[in-house]
């Protein structure tokens, strides 16, 4: 059987050699190529990258080919080692984990492509495909490898295995008889033994209630607050699934886990010394096990129910708070009450799961001082500390690339770094304080709690780590931003904006020449995306949420910025080229033009988005640009909600060539358009996959007296009336822009933010507080009777008080020095992603010092109560 196990582990090898070789192909420019030939076009293109670009995965199919070539190169190697007859376990391991990566990225590059509807796969993706069975070769090559080598082995162990099982049976058959039932005192018994440690009892049920509270407001404001599209073909609950892992509730989750996890150790570990003298008296492990279970069940049940209660009183207060600001669903929605009771549920479950190690216990464990013996600490320090500070980088490069800018997802490798590095980091503190004896011994009792309780310290330390992270990064960012904002009047410099077709232009020349005011008029047109937002759609449908912005030239963006007194930049665009002004305040994230394919593509058409043409001419139709400029800036207002209506500035000629043709469109058709309607249009879209109309061509800033803004606003209305399909694509985008109607819509959009950021970040500070509050519980008898141990050593109250200030403040500032430092790299990068400008900058730090004082300042008075609570306790019992 082994040397079937060599042949087979062979030929699968040089299967998969030949599947990534030959048979695996790469969809580029019309053409397909295997890995090698695609090598040899790209080199003889000169230009490795701009080869890849003839796809509409882009990028990422060159990725996806450079691991593919990886994984290729991996598996010769291993053959050729093979045949040899030598064996590298290492090579093994990478050679299979890069066929994976290789098979991720493949997924993601076969989502850029699109096909006609109803079809499962297109041309492209068909071509992708057998990575799917490279894989698959692999997997099979591992696992019968595996199986063969090792038959006789596990034939021979299973026959011990259920031989062992059978006396085992036996054996517990004899010693478990128990006729009848069990008398009516063990519920006594059991209600006793709770109420001896019933501290430890209520800190569980506490902890239950604060989860359920946390998981119900989370699950009702975050995942419906946020503007989630309603996307043809995929269901309501899948969308809302994606908010739960787009917003702050993944944060939420995450830290409740952590905060039962804890509890549930904390509380195991406690019964486990209880219980350890029952056994020792010769009560059976089931009993054991039955004390427990009711104990824990009944305390889980209480708490689900008061914090169902309480976090419905909660949510329902904060619902009609926030009334007339968020729309908030009701709290016996099901997707308050019933995801958040599943979210509780399987919150517990997780957390009782990575505790099953202690819960076993309970029944087996008779050592009196096991809970004395010290716990181990890792070897290995710079492994973890290099790991770590590479999931940092990786954390950091996912949060500023263009595609994913600002992705919540790169704080989890964050929370890993800080782990590693964390766990890195403490070792070698200890092991350096056991190398001089000196600072060891003039530093005993905090050194012996450093090395004793190692992974009890550095657990905490993390726990309190991701609670600053959390609120002083992931939801304070949005947070502080939020807070410098400028106000809405600032973000809307004119009094109205219009966009007019040149067959309105006689009437709204009336308007100016009746009224006194002052106007710029500039030539614009629309320019359109083939995806306007990163949420859930299917790449093989036309998106309904396309983007749509306001195309100038170079000429106009130079006379927008020097109409507002701007220093404009000097472009040069040439054909292909773009500059984006994203008109967003400063605490909107970072977002692209086009969210298809790979994100970078930019494909753009002028004119308004096409709810109907057939997908494979998509890149036909829409034009891939190079974004070789982009800023944050304010120059005609933040208009669509900082999503839409950012201004695209094309190169003079390209820019002539798009607003000519949409000129001459708009001159033949819309006579048409005005006379058949909106039936007139549907009929075009369908015949000729292009937009009968496609939308102003004329960009109308106006500064009007105060006494005159209501005549002129509705002097202009004609222009929403008489041309309702503008705004049938996306009710955020129009052609008439009132800026009172504005302010109050720029309002409510950042209160809406600013009040979900808030209420994220005041659920995570409560729990940290609930935290420190239940870790403090369970140390303060340990803490008070080594209190007493050091009176009766004659030590002063001075230097005992020394102690345990250091033994509860050090590991929270360790743990605050890297919640800071997490908060100003975060902060860096984000003022990289968003292009802030110097001012903002300074507003932001200055906002964000305040904050996180203020925010240390109420943790070391709340960690101050706790100190004297615990002192003050110790000094009762001396």
């Amino acid at each position: 059987m082994k040397k079937a196990a060599k042949i087979w582990r062979i030929v699968l090898s040089l299967i998969v050699v030949i599947l990534y070789s030959v048979v695996w192909q790469l969809p580029v420019g019309g053409e397909n190529y295997n890995l090698i030939s695609a090598w040899i076009q790209a080199l003889q293109a000169g230009d490795y990258m701009q080869f890849w670009l003839g796809s509409s995965a882009g990028p990422t199919l060159a990725f996806c080919h450079i691991l593919g070539t990886i994984a290729a190169l991996l598996y010769v190697v291993r053959l050729i080692l093979m045949l040899l007859k030598k064996e590298v376990h290492a090579l093994d391991l990478a050679s299979r984990a890069m066929v994976f990566l290789c098979l991720i990225a493949c997924i993601q590059a076969a989502n850029a492509y699109v096909g006609a509807h109803g079809t499962a796969l297109n041309n492209e993706q068909a071509e992708l495909m057998p990575l799917l069975f490279v894989s698959i070769a692999s997997l099979f090559e591992y696992v019968g490898f595996r199986f063969l080598d090792e038959w006789y082995e596990q034939m021979a162990a299973y026959r011990e295995v259920k031989r062992q099982e059978r006396a085992a049976k036996l054996r517990r058959k004899q010693a478990l008889y128990f006729p009848g039932r069990y008398p009516k005192e063990l519920g006594i018994l059991i209600w006793e033994n709770f109420r001896s440690s019933i501290k430890d009892g209520v800190l569980l049920i506490l902890g239950g209630i604060f989860t359920a509270i946390f998981l119900i407001v989370a699950f009702g404001v975050f995942l419906s607050s946020g503007n989630i599209p309603q996307v043809p073909g995929i269901p309501e609950w899948i969308l809302k699934l994606q908010g739960i892992f787009t917003s702050s509730t993944v944060m939420i989750i995450f830290l409740c886990i952590l905060l039962m996890y804890n509890l549930i150790s904390n509380y195991t570990k406690v019964r486990n010394r209880e219980y350890r003298t029952f056994l020792i008296l010769g009560i059976r492990t089931r009993t054991i096990y039955l004390l427990f279970a009711v104990e824990f069940i009944v305390s889980m049940v209480s708490s689900a129910i008061l914090g169902l209660l309480a976090g419905g009183v909660l949510y329902s207060v904060l619902r009609e708070a926030l009334q007339g600001r968020i729309v908030l669903p009701s709290f016996f929605s099901s997707y308050v009450i019933g995801w958040g009771g599943i979210a509780f549920l399987l919150t517990l479950i997780l957390a009782t799961m990575l505790n099953q190690e202690n819960i076993l216990r309970m029944g087996n464990s008779t050592v009196l001082y096991e809970e004395k013996e010290a716990e181990t600490v890792p070897s290995a320090v710079w492994r973890r500390v290099i790991i770590g500070l590479v999931l940092l980088d990786v954390a950091a490069t996912w949060y500023t690339s263009a595609a994913w800018s600002e992705n919540k997802g790169s704080y989890l490798f964050v929370v890993l770094g800080v782990f590693l590095i964390l766990t890195g980091v403490m070792v070698r503190s200890v092991k350096k304080a056991r190398l001089n004896p000196k600072k060891y011994i003039k530093d005993v009792l905090w050194n012996k709690e450093w090395r004793y309780r190692f992974k009890k310290n550095r657990w905490s330390i993390y726990v309190m780590t991701v609670v600053h992270i959390c609120v002083l990064s992931f939801a304070g960012i949005p947070l502080i931003s939020g807070m410098i904002t400028p106000s809405a009047e600032v973000q809307l410099p004119y009094d109205i904006v219009s966009m007019a077709y040149d067959q309105d232009m006689d009437r709204v020349e009336a308007v100016m020449e009746e009224y006194d005011v002052k106007t710029q008029i500039y030539p614009m047109v629309r320019v359109n995306s083939v995806r306007g937002n990163s949420s859930l759609e299917d790449e093989r449908m036309v998106s309904m949420e396309q983007g749509q912005y306001i195309g100038i030239s170079e000429d106009t963006y130079r006379a927008l910025k020097e109409a507002l007194g701007k220093t404009p930049e000097n472009l040069e665009l040439k054909d292909g080229e773009i500059h984006t002004v994203y008109q967003q305040n400063v605490s909107m994230p970072a977002r692209n033009l086009d969210y298809s394919g790979s994100r970078t593509g930019n494909y753009l058409r002028f004119g308004q988005p096409l709810l109907y043409y057939s997908v494979d001419r998509r890149h036909e139709i829409y034009t891939g640009h190079e974004e070789v400029g982009r800023e944050r800036d304010i120059l005609t207002g933040v208009l669509g909600e900082g999503e839409q209506e950012h201004l695209v500035v094309f190169s003079d000629e390209e820019f002539e060539r798009g607003y000519e043709s949409v000129r001459k469109k708009n001159e033949e058709n819309m006579p048409v358009l005005l006379e058949q309607g909106e039936a007139a249009w549907e009929e075009y879209m369908v015949q000729n996959e292009d937009n009968l109309t496609d939308g102003p061509t004329n960009l109308i800033l106006w500064e009007v007296p105060k006494g005159q803004y209501e005549d002129v606003v509705s002097a202009l209305s004609f222009l929403e009336e008489e041309h309702p399909i503008d705004r049938l694509f996306d009710e955020r985008v129009g052609n008439l822009y009132p800026k009172d109607e504005m302010i109050g819509k720029v309002k409510e959009s950042n209160v809406r933010d600013l009040t979900t950021q808030a209420v994220a970040a005041a659920l995570v500070f409560v729990f940290g507080l609930f935290q420190i509050y239940s870790k403090t519980q369970s140390e303060a008898g340990t803490m008070q009777e080594q209190d007493l141990f050091l009176i009766r050593l004659g030590m002063k109250g001075k230097e005992r008080r020394k102690l345990m200030h250091r033994q509860i403040h050090r590991p929270f500032w360790i743990s605050a020095a890297a919640g800071i430092l997490i908060e100003t790299v975060f902060a860096l990068l984000t003022f990289e992603v968003r292009s802030y400008q110097t001012g903002d900058m300074l507003r932001y730090s200055a906002a964000a010092a305040v904050f996180t004082i203020l925010y240390y300042l109420i943790w070391e008075i709340w960690l101050t109560v706790m100190e004297r609570k615990i002192w003050k306790e110790a000094g009762n019992g001396k």
